[in-house]
């Protein structure tokens, strides 16, 4: 693979991320508007052109702004999969012995809570 399509590749990826997962009744150009809807700072005809390999430039503007996103919805999945894991810990501890692992369980819940968003404290 040339270097060229590499980068149209990761390019894709990183597009296809802040896209989201494509409908049935999606078409391509329904799924790739869904970018300028999440990066304010791409059009629609600047998605499309990365997408095709038509900007080349890996530090154009566009591709470090939905870069950028990407890496964002991709923590954001990774949080949330680390925190269904902490609240299956719990579970398991609970039904264990809640008394014996009470103020585990209260850590985990509150972990959970914190990279879910729910408490700001």
């Amino acid at each position: 693979m040339s270097e060229k399509q590499s980068g149209v590749s990761r390019m894709r990826r990183e597009i296809a991320v802040v896209a989201g997962p494509k409908d049935w009744a999606d078409t391509r150009e329904s799924w790739l508007a869904r970018v300028p809807r999440r990066v304010k700072t791409v059009s629609f005809r600047t998605v499309k052109a990365l997408w095709y390999g038509e900007i080349e430039d890996p530090d154009h503007w566009a591709a470090r702004d939905i870069r950028r996103e990407a890496a964002l919805i991709e923590a954001r999945q990774e949080a949330l999969a680390l925190a269904q894991q902490y609240q299956q810990m719990a579970g398991g501890m609970r039904a264990a012995d809640s008394d014996f692992y009470s103020t585990e369980i209260d850590r985990l819940e509150r972990l959970v809570r914190i990279i879910g968003g729910f408490d700001r404290t």
